[in-house]
């Protein structure tokens, strides 16, 4: 990869990577592994590099050639598209469904013919709306459920009006922002490896089902390396293992690593006190735009009240590419250089529910 690439798409690792550099100049004794999420980042490396092998296979290509044989429109294929992403999200985090999702998205768009790149961001704050309704469907709500010792009827009279407000600006968005034209069958059969795109999906699968059995380091350390070699074993023809390798996005596992040296270094530096229902939900928000929301709930918690802290940065997860993981992971996954058309998207969508969830908190 040569100079100018890498600071086109690694940017943020290398942004984060300064930061953390000087923090370490600031106070070497920021140099702990203690600060980094192990858990998290492993169960992250496992379902990347196990996706890896089912996009190779070009199982995303198949898929994508059977759903746009039952499609005549392309609104049609990217609404689906986006509401598949907000019901798998509530299930297996947001972060893992645009693992899988976007690739197959850029997969149907490249064989009708038709740019879906809206609908990619689209997708990404449809994961961030599917994956406020549970208490497992993304990081942040696992912090808080366990933080403020909820039940899940109590975690669900929060997140429902939340949820179902977010998908009602969804919808509109989809309708509006998909263009509505034919779809041009593709012209070629697609050409995929069925054992490796099986292979991949179990050793997926067993990614998820691991994570929601809560098993340890061990088990998504040795599901990473038992993916990596079934690729190699299995890969085709013309992909060398450098090749292979290539094609697993270590940038972005390492950059998970890097998000959680800064911002638990700088943490240890801060104190936020914060009070009042409407501040903390404007507050947790806008914070989320800079740092994320996950670091925002991990500085909050406990230090506010629940439901406006929900709100807050479930809605600061749509905005800046930064500000929720999810939104790092479509846009490294779809098309680089095009941060500024992603916060157009996603910044107008925070705008409106921001303003909805001011008048929430204000009745």
């Amino acid at each position: 990869m040569d100079v100018k690439r890498l600071l086109l798409n690694e940017w943020f690792f290398l942004c984060l990577l300064a930061a953390y550099a000087v923090l370490l100049i600031y106070n070497p004794s920021f140099l702990n592994l203690g600060y980094i999420d192990t858990d998290t980042v492993l169960i992250l490396a496992a379902l990347i590099i196990s996706n890896t092998g089912i996009f190779v296979s070009g199982g995303t290509d198949m898929i994508a050639a059977k759903i746009l044989s039952r499609f005549r429109d392309i609104r049609g294929v990217s609404i689906a598209a986006v509401m598949l992403t907000v019901l798998i999200s509530m299930f297996i985090t947001n972060d893992a469904s645009l693992i899988v999702l976007v690739p197959l998205t850029v997969s149907i768009g490249r064989m009708a013919g038709k740019s879906l790149y809206s609908t990619v961001v689209l997708e990404a704050i449809g994961a961030n709306v599917g994956s406020s309704l549970t208490p497992f469907g993304n990081p942040q709500n696992i912090i808080m459920f366990r933080s403020y010792g909820l039940t899940l009827q109590s975690f669900l009279a929060s997140s429902v009006p939340l949820f179902l407000i977010l998908l009602a600006v969804l919808l509109v968005f989809a309708f509006f922002l998909t263009k509505s034209s034919r779809i041009e069958k593709p012209r070629t059969r697609v050409a995929y490896r069925p054992p490796l795109f099986y292979a991949s999906l179990l050793l997926f699968g067993l990614g998820i089902g691991g994570f929601l059995s809560n098993f340890g380091a061990y088990f998504f350390l040795g599901l990473s390396a038992v993916s990596i070699l079934t690729i190699l074993a299995l890969k085709p023809r013309d992909y060398t293992v450098r090749n292979v390798l290539l094609r697993i996005d270590f940038f972005l596992i390492f950059t998970f690593v890097l998000i959680f040296l800064v911002i638990n270094s700088v943490r240890s530096m801060i104190s936020i006190e914060i009070s009042g229902a409407l501040s903390v939900f404007l507050f947790s928000a806008l914070l989320s735009q800079f740092i994320s929301n996950v670091p925002a709930t991990v500085l909050l918690t406990g230090k506010s009240a629940f439901t406006p802290l929900l709100w807050g940065v479930n809605i600061g997860g749509n905005g800046t590419m930064v500000s929720s993981l999810a939104n790092l992971i479509a846009l490294r996954r779809s098309a680089a250089g095009r941060i500024w058309n992603f916060m157009k998207i996603s910044g107008l969508f925070l705008f409106v529910t921001l303003l909805i969830g001011l008048a929430f908190f204000l009745v």
